[in-house]
């Protein structure tokens, strides 16, 4: 299943799928599948099956992320969840109390395709979020001078707000030889955000919970932030 990102009119073809049946309990597992002819499954186009046995037992299963788009647009995705990203750059940079931290810190969100994680048996959606985590910008080694907070918060700051903060997209291909893509989502904070501070931490698990439909986003209502911290926080 390709990747494509609509906004920058980029094209990543896929890799090479791996020749594996999708029912856990395939009795061809052990011996493999050099010899057999595997189909995809004709709905999405992205799980094979070495008989239409293993389809038909697997299919209760299969059958809840069958739905998944068979091209992923990574800028759509990001855009369908930018006012979820924005809270969480707010809540994880504690911008209520520590505006300086938007020229510290960037929002690192680790990503995995989907296609790669159904046997987990997630829900449908092109992308599932493994991790949110703080990154000081300046170990951030592919920022470059045209993405540096700096330069397009000068303006912001200037008419009394807090500048530019950033949010890092890390899409890992999970297979050999496989692409690592990073996109950018950029949050200009015109004013200072409304609310009192909670000493209460987890903004990360609600964060992750909502854009991968695990929880529900009334709970991002909730000051739940927690100060940024780099022994914990960054790698």
């Amino acid at each position: 299943m390709p990747v494509i990102d609509s906004q920058c009119e980029i094209y990543f073809p896929d890799s090479k799928p791996v020749k594996v049946c999708q029912w856990i309990d395939c009795p061809h597992a052990q011996i493999g599948y050099e010899e057999r002819k595997m189909k995809m499954c004709a709905r999405c186009n992205v799980v094979r099956y070495c008989s239409k046995s293993c389809q038909r037992l697997d299919w209760s299963a299969h059958k809840l992320y069958c739905q998944i788009p068979p091209i992923m647009d990574i800028a759509e995705w990001m855009e369908r969840h930018r006012s979820l990203f924005r809270w969480a750059l707010i809540e994880g940079l504690r911008l209520r109390s520590e505006p300086s931290n938007i020229f510290q810190y960037v929002l690192l969100v680790e990503l995995t395709r989907m296609d790669r994680l159904m046997t987990k048996g997630i829900a449908p959606s092109p992308f599932f979020v493994e991790s949110m985590r703080l990154k000081r910008i300046s170990d951030i080694k592919f920022m470059t001078p045209e993405s540096h907070p700096y330069k397009h918060s000068r303006k912001i700051i200037e008419a009394g707000g807090l500048g530019r903060g950033i949010v890092v997209f890390e899409v890992c291909e999970r297979r050999s030889g496989g692409y690592v893509l990073f996109r950018f989502q950029y949050h200009n904070i015109h004013e200072k955000p409304s609310g009192e501070e909670s000493p209460h931490t987890g903004w990360e698990k609600v964060a992750i919970g909502v854009v991968n439909g695990e929880i529900p986003v009334s709970l991002l209502s909730r000051r739940i932030e927690g100060p940024p911290n780099a022994a914990s926080s960054t790698k």
